[in-house]
């Protein structure tokens, strides 16, 4: 059973504040119509869609306004300097000196947490991806002995490697 057509899914997202949600479909499977219209909203970055199971066996397929681009606001840490985002290739590139730094001096390879401060990185995540893009890329190698020692690089263009360490 169909609750909301294509366009009203549209006017609800114009008009709906962001963390308001709707019940766009209920049912085993939303229709074509409805289900590539919400679609299209969460590809646009809109939405987000989630689905919660219903007292009679079918779902309810519920879609939830996000903040437009313009309303999201990356908090800052004061006092702290931090990449922008969209400067990838840049932080990237300090992880990669902070690399370089450890092996050639024969420390320990820093953690995902201590290059994230040290660079000025959001989170550990962001770190991990940022040494996942120089293993892509061949600038490095990465082993990780065991999950109680420090995962040891060694920098393509040198062949220095970071010392084996305990975590």
């Amino acid at each position: 059973m169909q609750i909301m057509k294509p366009e009203q899914a549209q006017d609800w997202v114009e008009r709906a504040a962001p963390g308001e949600d709707a019940v766009y479909c209920t049912g085993k499977r939303p229709g074509e119509a409805i289900g590539a219209a919400v679609r299209a909203l969460h590809e646009r970055g809109l939405v987000t869609m989630t689905s919660k199971r219903a007292t009679d066996g079918g779902f309810r397929f519920i879609m939830q306004r996000l903040p437009t681009p313009k309303e999201r606001r990356r908090v800052l840490n004061p006092g702290h300097f931090k990449i922008r985002s969209d400067d990838a290739k840049r932080s990237t590139q300090a992880v990669f000196r902070q690399l370089v730094r450890a092996a050639n001096r024969g420390e320990p390879c820093p953690t995902n947490a201590e290059l994230a401060r040290i660079v000025g990185l959001q989170d550990s995540v962001a770190a991990s991806y940022r040494v996942r893009c120089l293993v892509r890329d061949g600038r490095i190698s990465v082993w990780e002995p065991s999950p109680l020692e420090r995962r040891v690089i060694t920098i393509a263009d040198t062949g220095a490697q970071t010392l084996r360490a305990l975590l």
